[in-house]
């Protein structure tokens, strides 16, 4: 599940940048007004635009984590809580949303980080 988990936040931040490019007009305006100071004053641009852009957030989470994940073999308990943080408050705002698969990966994040942290305390039986 360590190495997995990262995978599951990169492949769910695929489908949160296909949902901000596939659901959304922003994009097509902004260009046609020529992307400077396009955004600001129209709410819909700005919700379509920071729900585009926190993808960066989600996408630098899995591949740090699957970096940390890659060379320490143990999942990061950060990356569960962070998950947590987003997911939680997410789904109180927004009950029709991507919050349930944030919430499921903090979850599992978190019971892969503790099982990781249980196996490294464990001493190793060496027959002599």
């Amino acid at each position: 599940m360590t190495r997995l988990i990262p995978r599951l936040v990169i492949g769910l931040t695929a489908v949160h940048f296909a949902v901000a490019l596939i659901a959304s007009s922003t994009f097509g305006d902004v260009a046609r007004d020529g992307f400077w100071n396009a955004v600001p004053g129209n709410p819909q641009r700005e919700y379509e635009m920071w729900f585009f852009l926190a993808g960066f957030g989600l996408l630098a989470l899995g591949t740090l984590s699957q970096r940390i994940a890659r060379d320490t073999g143990r999942l990061p308990a950060q990356l569960g809580w962070y998950l947590l943080a987003i997911g939680v408050p997410l789904q109180i705002l927004y009950p029709v949303s991507g919050a349930p698969g944030l919430i499921v990966l903090g979850v599992l994040a978190l019971i892969a980080a503790r099982r990781d942290r249980a196996g490294a305390s464990r001493p190793t039986h060496v027959d002599n």
